[in-house]
């Protein structure tokens, strides 16, 4: 039985191309970045569209998930939406972990508009597992010299609050 997947994003069906796994994986490889972004955005579309790409997610996590580039970063956030983070017994992926790092990485970033938009993007996430070792990170950035990062902070603090309070269906 399928489950429906937790998605704040909706794209029209024929916005992009269809690419297979490897054409993806080859672009996502690639030095130019645009290669790159136009990769993710075929990723994105694929797996809303439900497809499966599991090759994607490791070849995501050792060639984009380190570069500076906002829009790069902005894409990534939707992927970290829709990428599917469990397996079929229902844990936790590893490779999650390496993600959780990135995540983190990003709230620790010496850019403002960098931290602040993890946070807001982490509002999103409604995974336990994944936002529980961030909680520390999320914390210091209440005390940051920048509004716009204390109140995506505050915001992350309350979803978070309401996330673990709330009974669990």
């Amino acid at each position: 039985m399928a489950s429906e997947q937790h998605c704040t994003l909706l794209l029209p069906q024929d916005a992009l191309p269809s690419s297979d796994q490897e054409e993806i994986c080859e672009k996502l490889e690639s030095k130019k970045m645009q290669d790159k972004i136009e990769a993710i955005k075929q990723c994105i579309m694929a797996m809303l569209n439900g497809e499966n790409m599991p090759k994607v997610l490791m070849t995501v996590i050792r060639f984009c998930i380190n570069c500076d580039d906002h829009i790069l970063k902005k894409l990534l956030m939707i992927y970290w939406e829709v990428v599917p983070k469990y397996d079929n017994e229902g844990k936790l992926l590893p490779e999650m972990i390496l993600v959780c790092n990135a995540l983190r990485n990003d709230l620790n970033h010496p850019n403002e508009f960098v931290r602040g938009a993890m946070l807001k993007f982490l509002c999103k996430l409604k995974e336990p597992e994944i936002l529980e070792p961030l909680i520390a990170s999320i914390k210091t950035n209440m005390e940051h010299r920048h509004s716009y990062v204390r109140r995506n902070a505050c915001l992350m603090l309350y979803d978070l609050q309401d996330l673990w309070c709330r009974p669990l269906a």
